[in-house]
């Protein structure tokens, strides 16, 4: 009997089998709200990111609505997103709807949206339109910037750091651009993303930073959630294969464990508790008045006398900084050195160098009086001098 005809036969049925598309499970109604609403914002983002070729008239003319115009994506996406997800669940559940195309058409949506939207970012970063810093700034007092300056003005110091962040991010988009790669890309790009929306929370970036922040997350959080089967069996499920390490009683496993822990807790609260000692000393006071040698010295005699100290900056760790300068700090005008405090006697010595490497410092013996949290009186003798300082606290 010739069986050739049914071979090809059961090799064409096994073609068909498995050639067939993958059933997609059946998913909850939270969740195909989720996908619906990401799915919308992502859409309604990229139409507005028309808004950044108008020109800057419109901006100062219109600026004030950007906040309402968010607010106004976000209810439209959840009514919109909430509304789709009922009516797609009733017709699933009815059998009258086939899940998966849906499914992958919103998801295409999510991963090209977050793609293009992160990236944008990455690009700015390669072409310094990010992390510009003005010109300005690097006269201000680091004391006088905000938190967006200062962010703007560390990240922007380093290009080669930037390029770093710029490369992982546009990286991490080309991943979300093939299904194959998309919980790799999702991996690369989310610790990026949660440090991104803490650093525009918690120093005050701009409204709109904040919302990209914040809305980018959480497209890469669900997409990481599709995958949380994959996970749990990478990072949970799988036994080490090493034999497991026998010690002695039952308890000295757990305890080896936490040691580290422990140590370091330890280490850090001595060093905590030896900077205490100094914490009614710690931070900046500003000279009111300086009398050397029973003369008091005028309040512009630093002009011209490098000597005449206005602030005084006890910064920890037993270091101190002197400067005559009323209105800055800088290294070159002033001078540094260590200091000891004694709190039952209230002695101070302050050991400086009048010049920079000087082999022979000299040391102000000196004791405290008419202490308090927003005042201190500093008198002793150096070089010679006989010194009283009356100091009020600054910050």
């Amino acid at each position: 009997m010739n069986q050739e005809p049914l071979l090809h036969r059961l090799n064409a049925f096994s073609f068909m089998t498995t050639s067939l598309p993958p059933v997609y499970p059946a998913t909850t109604w939270f969740v195909k709200g989720c996908e619906c609403t990401l799915a919308i914002i992502g859409v309604l983002n990229v139409l507005m990111t028309g808004l950044e070729f108008v020109p800057d008239a419109f901006w100062i003319r219109y600026g004030q609505y950007a906040q309402n115009v968010l607010l106004g994506i976000v209810v439209v996406s959840l009514l919109g997103g909430i509304t789709y997800a009922w009516i797609w669940h009733r017709q699933e559940r009815d059998g009258r709807v086939s899940s998966g195309a849906r499914h992958a058409w919103l998801q295409g949506i999510i991963r090209y949206w977050l793609a293009f939207e992160i990236s944008t970012y990455g690009f700015a970063k390669l072409f310094k339109t990010q992390f510009d810093t003005p010109p300005d700034r690097f006269d201000m007092p680091v004391g006088d910037l905000s938190g967006f300056q200062l962010t703007w003005f560390y990240y922007g110091y380093s290009y080669t750091l930037a390029v770093i962040i710029a490369l992982l991010q546009i990286g991490g988009c080309l991943l979300l651009l093939y299904r194959r790669t998309t919980l790799l890309g999702v991996m690369i790009l989310l610790p990026v993303m949660v440090n991104i929306v803490l650093i525009n929370l918690f120093y005050t970036i701009a409204l709109g930073a904040l919302y990209n922040s914040l809305v980018f997350t959480l497209g890469l959080l669900f997409l990481l959630a599709l995958d949380w089967p994959k996970l749990k069996r990478a990072f949970w499920d799988i036994v080490d294969r090493l034999p497991p390490v026998v010690i002695g009683r039952h308890w000295i496993k757990p305890f080896l464990r936490l040691l580290p822990l422990l140590a370091a807790f330890g280490m850090i609260q001595v060093l905590a508790h030896d900077r205490k000692k100094e914490n009614g000393l710690v931070g900046a006071w500003a000279v009111k008045q300086l009398t050397r040698n029973g003369q008091r010295v005028s309040s512009t005699a630093w002009l011209t006398d490098t000597t005449a100290w206005n602030r005084l900056y006890f910064t920890g760790w037993q270091e101190v900084a002197l400067s005559p300068n009323p209105y800055r700090y800088k290294p070159a005008e002033g001078l540094r050195g260590r200091y000891e405090y004694d709190s039952t006697t209230n002695g101070l010595r302050l050991l400086i160098a009048r010049k920079k490497n000087d082999p022979k410092p000299d040391t102000l013996r000196a004791t405290l009086s008419e202490r308090t949290q927003k005042t201190l009186r500093i008198k002793g003798v150096w070089w010679g001098d006989t010194l009283d300082l009356q100091l009020t606290r600054l910050r």
